[in-house]
Order: structure tokens, then C-alpha cells, then sequence
């Protein structure tokens, strides 16, 4: 508004004050010059405004935790699936999946695979996947066909628990990791009204740290989600490290990162202050299985 005020100012004194030798045609020349000027530069502002709108990009995502007796015909499954899921991508239904192996399982553990979908808005969260959606995956199944389809999926896994995540921080060179194969999740909790000075220190000081490191290749992704569904006595946020491979992950040094973005700060009395604020309640590796991304 100040900037739209300020552009019809400079025009009006254009107009009234002009020398007077200065010809009328001369003053709707200059008129129409500082219009132009005055859109070009709205313009640009908006096409800043949508650009910092993309980029604040809200991502949710749905974890459905599974347990898996017959890992081949699973796997066989969701590659069928697979199909679905990028139909669903370009109908702006997601915009993303992924599945995901959890690593160093046993058969006693309640789950050994967990897959991700995630969303631009919550109001898509609800949303079951309509039939045009299956048509266009596979147009020549027959209804029998799909009822078979369907029943072998549920056959094929045991969904145990949901949550949902909300993004709060991201240092890949996407909001959404399209490299890494292997991830470290780790499951946060957080003292009592600390969320957001829990938020703010990752912000400030990890997040540099690890775009460092992205930045030496030792890692492909970061990022930070709260969690807003689910079981949250156990923890409330979850991190997400992403790497190409186990060999990468041996390659990464924390106090080489911290010593080059913060050369002012103490390693010792921020190692205390993350202690102080949070638990990390457990640590597991996903192996990717596939993604389908934007």
C-alpha cells in the first residue's frame, strides 16, 4: 500500500509541477513512463511474494508403521502400488511417498517397515483415493480384479499405528530429500513448554551445521517435524538425517561443522543446553525402498 501511495504521489507532482515550458504532451509521456515503472515494479513484488510462498511450502506427513511377515510378496505389492502413487502425484492428491525398510529388525519387533505420504494441506489428509485415480494406474482391471488387488494389499501387511508430522525445519536442497537412501530417525522428546526454544536452537545452530555438511557431501538432507497425531508421552518431534550411503555417514564431523559456522560459540555449553532440553527416546536407520516425488 505505501509503495502504490508513493508511486501516485511522484506522478501528481510530476504533473502539477512541472516547469512550464515543458509541453503537455511531454507531461503524459512522462505520466505513462512512471506507470509503467509503478507496474513493472508491482510485478516483481508479487512474483516475490509467490516465490516466498513456495518456498514456506507446508508438508505433512502421514507415518503408517507396519509389520511385514512376507517382505517378497510385500515388496511385489507396492510396486504395484507404486503406479497409484505417481498417478496421485500428478493429481496434486500428494506430493510424495515413500517406503521405507527399517533397518536391524527382528522378527520380535512390533514393526520393519514404515511408509510416508506427504501432503501440502491437512484438508487432503482424509482424502481416499478415488476410482478415476486406479482407471488411469491400470485402465484394463476389471472391478473382480480390483477387489483381488485391494484384499492382496491388506493381506500383505499389518498396519500397527499412524502419526502425523509437520515440517518444521529443512536443510535439503528441497523441502523433500530426492537423494538419500538411508536415513537416521531420530525420535525427540522435549521438556515441558520448550518447543519453541528447542525449535529456535536447531534453527541457529544445527541447521548451519548441517547445510555445512551437505554442503561437503556427507550427508544429502536434514530436517526437523512435529509431531500432531499419535502417541506424543514418548516424544513430540522426530529428525530426519539422509544419506547415499552407510559409507557416507562415516564421514561426517560435527566439531569441524561447528567450529566453521560458530567460531564465536562453545561446543560444551551448547551440548548442555540441547541436553537440557530434550530426550532423544530412540534412534533407528530406514533404508528407502522407493519415492515418488514433485
Amino acid at each position: 500500500m505505501r509503495l502504490k501511495i508513493g508511486f501516485i504521489s511522484i506522478i501528481l507532482y510530476i504533473y502539477y509541477q512541472s516547469d512550464k515550458c515543458i509541453s503537455r504532451r511531454m507531461k503524459k509521456s512522462t505520466i505513462i513512463l512512471a506507470l509503467l515503472l509503478f507496474i513493472n515494479i508491482t510485478v516483481l513484488a508479487l512474483l516475490l511474494f509467490i516465490n516466498i510462498t513456495v518456498t514456506g511450502q507446508n508438508i505433512i506427513g502421514v507415518l503408517d508403521y507396519m509389520k511385514v511377515d512376507d517382505q517378497t510378496e510385500y515388496l511385489e505389492v507396492e510396486k504395484l502400488w507404486q503406479k497409484i502413487h505417481e498417478v496421485r502425484l500428478t493429481e496434486d492428491a500428494i506430493i510424495g511417498r515413500s517406503v521405507f525398510k527399517v533397518m536391524f529388525k527382528t522378527d520380535e519387533d512390533p514393526y520393519n517397515f514404515v511408509t510416508v505420504s506427504f501432503y501440502d494441506s491437512f484438508s487432503k489428509l482424509n482424502k481416499a483415493i478415488p476410482d478415476h485415480i486406479y482407471k488411469l494406474a491400470y485402465p484394463e482391471k476389471t472391478e473382480d480384479e480390483w477387489d483381488a488387488f485391494i484384499k492382496r494389499k491388506d493381506i500383505s501387511r499389518k498396519v500397527l499405528s499412524s502419526s502425523i508430522f509437520q515440517q518444521e525445519i529443512a536443510c535439503s536442497s528441497r523441502h523433500l530429500d530426492s537423494l538419500g537412501k538411508i536415513y537416521v530417525i531420530n525420535e525427540i522428546r522435549v521438556k515441558p513448554r520448550a518447543s519453541k526454544e528447542y525449535v529456535a536452537l536447531n534453527e541457529e545452530i544445527y541447521k548451519p551445521m548441517y547445510e555445512e555438511a551437505i554442503r561437503n557431501n556427507t550427508r544429502t538432507a536434514w530436517s526437523l517435524w512435529a509431531k500432531w497425531s499419535g502417541e506424543t508421552e514418548g516424544h513430540q518431534y522426530l529428525s530426519a538425517d539422509g544419506y547415499i550411503s552407510l559409507d557416507q555417514m562415516e564421514e561426517v564431523n560435527y566439531l569441524e561443522y561447528f567450529e566453521k559456522v560458530h567460531p564465536d560459540k562453545d561446543i560444551d555449553q551448547i551440548s548442555e543446553k540441547t541436553k537440557e532440553l530434550r530426550t532423544l527416546t530412540n534412534s533407528e536407520m530406514w533404508q528407502l525402498v522407493y519415492r515418488v516425488l514433485k
